[in-house]
This record gives C-alpha cells, structure tokens and sequence, in this order.
C-alpha cells in the first residue's frame, strides 16, 4: 500500500501526487491554481479527481515546496543543507511557485560564497542577474569554457573583461616576486627576504583563486624577519590589495 506523506493527506484532495521514491501527496486544486502557474507542467494533464500524478521530485522536496500552496507558515530554510536547497530552488522554478522562488533565492544568496558553481548556474539559468553577479567572481577556479556555458550570451564578454582585469593583477603581483630590497648588514640583497619571498611564491601559486586568500599566503608568522623584510612583504601585499580594489565589479562590465 503507498504511503502518504503526513503533511498533505486530506480526505478532500482532488489530485493526488506522487513523489520519485513513491509517497503520495494529496493536494486541492484550488490552491494550486491561485498559488503558482506551473501546475500542472505542460506535460501533465488532469484527467479526472483523484488520480494519481507522478512527479519526479524526492518527497522532502515536495514536502517543502506544497508548504507553499497553502495559507499557513511556510517552512524554514535556515537548516537546510544545500542539495536540499538547490532541489527545492529547481521544483519552485519549475512549478512557478512564487513563494518559494523568493525565498529560495534568497537563501542562496546567502551561502555564497560555498557553493559558487551551482549558485552561478541557478542564478543564470532562472534569470536572477544581481546573483549572477555575486556568485560568478568566487568560480575563478572553474574553467573559462565552463563559466561561459553557464551564463547568459549577453553577459560572456563582460565575463571575459572581469576575468582579465584580475588576470592583470596576478602576473602584477607574480612579477613582484623577483623585486629585492638591501640590507645593510648583509651588504647587498637581503638574503633573508630571498627565503621569505620563496615561501610566498610557493604558497602564492599562479591561480586566480591566490588572490581571494592573501591572508593565508602572506602568513609565514613562524619565520622571524627583520624589519626590512617585514616592510618588503607588507608593501607587497599592499600593491596587490591596492590592484584588486582597482577592479570595477562584475556588475559595472555589463
């Protein structure tokens, strides 16, 4: 025998659903057609009161997002995990319920910047460009080709533009790496900043990615350095934060 889900299993339900892993949902129609305008989806039709309607949503998807049909509190995403989240952010969309869509939005907003990928891509493909904006520069470790096929057409050039105005900084601050400073007691370049500067260079390597963690890369706290290099490794570090806030945000290349 199915099993209902314990949220949604009136003796009045007009349409009965059935999540991807076999829980049924009964569900009033009426709400459906005054709280979204995705039901049913293109694909489905209503035949007759009380059929069954299979859906390829998990039911703790469709437990969440029937919450939102009916006047009554709507659940609370604060605990949620992301795939949760991001499986209830698609069914929102594809159903269009609009209570949900808000909130789901709004909920993955806030987990940037963990989840950047998925967050691009959702943002891209539903149309929510503040968010496009917002999870796109925390993807510098995917690949070009990658990003681009997520976006927009009109936002790939201004992508490309962002890209390589961070790309300026980086070869910057890798060119840096060579630059030495005298030490008058070592009569000519320090060479305690030459290891210093190779410790750096080694944490820095050549990502995109090494410049949202200068904190990490310029940590060498367990090395003692003479002032002179302690002055060398904060102007360094200063050139770079100087470049990077320099660079317009994604938004401003569009």
């Amino acid at each position: 025998m199915a099993q209902y889900s314990r949220l949604f299993n009136p003796p009045d339900a007009d349409v009965i659903f059935q999540s991807s892993d076999g829980v049924l949902f009964g569900i009033h129609r009426i709400n459906l057609q005054t709280n979204t305008e995705g039901f049913p989806p293109p694909e489905i039709q209503f035949a007759s009161t009380g059929e069954v309607v299979s859906l390829s949503e998990s039911s703790s998807t469709l437990d969440r997002l029937f919450q939102f049909i009916y006047p009554r509190r709507h659940p609370g995403l604060d605990d949620i995990e992301f795939d949760e989240l991001d499986a209830l952010a698609e069914a929102a969309e594809k159903y269009q319920v609009f209570s949900a869509m808000n909130i789901c939005q709004i909920r993955m907003r806030s987990m940037l910047p963990n989840h950047a990928p998925k967050i691009l891509a959702y943002a891209a493909k539903h149309d929510y460009p503040y968010l496009v904006y917002e999870a796109a520069p925390y993807t510098f470790d995917v690949p070009l080709s990658e990003v681009v096929s997520m976006l927009p057409q009109y936002l790939i050039l201004p992508w490309v533009k962002y890209i390589d105005a961070w790309n300026a900084v980086l070869h910057e601050a890798i060119s840096d790496m060579q630059r030495a400073h005298i030490n008058k007691a070592q009569y000519g370049d320090c060479r305690t900043w030459r290891a210093e500067r190779a410790v750096i260079a080694q944490n820095f390597g050549h990502s995109l990615r090494s410049l949202r963690q200068l904190d990490t890369i310029f940590n060498t706290d367990g090395i003692k350095l003479p002032p002179c290099c302690e002055a060398a490794k904060a102007e360094w570090r200063k050139a770079i934060d100087d470049a990077i806030a320099l660079i317009p945000p994604f938004s401003r290349y569009s």
